[in-house]
């Protein structure tokens, strides 16, 4: 265990819109972690909320930085930039800490290694309190159901025990340490994740800081170990279904429109997309799997899967058409103007 002088210095970055109702729970299992408090700074990176959110963090006296430009991948650049510590752990105000000792397990193997980029949470954590679609998420172990039949998740099940996923690990005891191929990358890098300073200076983060583009960028060049810790990391991804999917929407238009910007490419092969959408429309594989977990740990919300599966490819559907079809309409105008 590590002893106070071993403990080295943490820049908390938490971006932020809007989050007076979460902020406070995220930025109190923070400080109630038993780790020195004076070895912990956290960065606040606003984007000019209209709530209550900077004066709950005017409350702590932690730093409050101004982003502005309504992106959030900014808000974490701009936190990475004026973060003076040798680690950067990223949260957002809707993370909590479930655990007093949660840093301390997750920097310890980092210590030991000087390889290791960065390492996070292989679990969302559980709770039966929580609302139904928010204990979907934790029991599946994504925010996105795709990605759980597209191979891109990077959390197992709350049910599962062993690492199958993608990369090569070893089996550490209370972690996996992991190898990871530029081709076969999970979602790794954004909630609850830590890592070094100096390896994320690296990647091009200027002036957004898109968490999977660099680690691609980190893997490409080599710097391909990172820490999977068999502990989890309370997220309130969404009180009801219709947040949930209002969420997903979000992400896939935030997705097309910053495509430009990205060096990390999510294209699929057409097969296995299709055969993806495919199982997911029809509802048999994932009632299937919602039978499963059911059968392991009685919870209702399994049973959210195959209405979120159905739900999500006909909204991915209409978004990307949508999107597509914007862009040809813009084309023709702009090819008129030129003529």
């Amino acid at each position: 265990m590590l002893n106070v002088k071993e403990m080295p210095s943490i820049n908390v970055i938490i971006p932020t819109f809007n989050e007076e109702k979460r902020l406070k729970k995220c930025i109190d299992s923070v400080f109630s972690q038993d780790y020195p408090s004076d070895k912990i700074e956290i960065i606040v990176v606003d984007d000019d909320s209209t709530d209550n959110t900077i004066n709950i963090a005017k409350e702590y006296g932690i730093k409050i930085l101004r982003n502005g430009h309504h992106n959030i991948e900014i808000g974490k650049s701009i936190g990475l930039q004026h973060s003076k510590h040798p680690y950067i752990l990223f949260l957002d105000a809707d993370n909590v800490l479930p655990y007093s000792n949660w840093i301390r397990q997750i920097i310890e193997p980092l210590l030991s290694d000087k390889e290791i980029v960065g390492a996070e949470p292989i679990y969302f954590q559980y709770n039966r309190k929580d609302a139904p679609s928010n204990r979907y998420c934790s029991l599946f172990g994504i925010n996105d159901p795709s990605a759980f039949y597209l191979g891109k998740r990077d959390r197992l099940m709350w049910i599962e025990k062993k690492w199958d996923l993608l990369g090569k690990v070893k089996d550490c005891g209370d972690h996996y340490k992991a190898t990871f191929s530029i081709e076969a990358v999970p979602t790794i890098g954004s909630i609850g994740f830590l890592a070094r300073k100096d390896m994320l200076l690296k990647t091009n983060y200027k002036p957004y800081f898109f968490h999977m583009d660099a680690n691609r960028e980190l893997i490409e060049k080599g710097f391909n170990k990172y820490i999977l810790m068999k502990i989890g990391i309370i997220h309130m991804h969404c009180d009801s279904s219709f947040v949930f999917l209002k969420k997903l929407r979000r992400n896939i238009g935030l997705y097309l429109i910053q495509s430009p910007l990205r060096n990390y490419d999510w294209t699929t092969d057409k097969i296995k997309l299709a055969y993806a959408a495919l199982l997911m429309v029809t509802f048999i594989r994932p009632f299937y799997d919602s039978m499963i977990g059911y059968s392991k740990l009685r919870d209702k919300a399994w049973f959210l899967h195959p209405l979120f599966c159905f739900s999500v490819v006909l909204m991915y559907g209409i978004v990307f058409a949508d999107f597509k079809i914007r862009k040809l309409i813009g084309r023709i105008f702009q090819r008129n103007e030129n003529n």
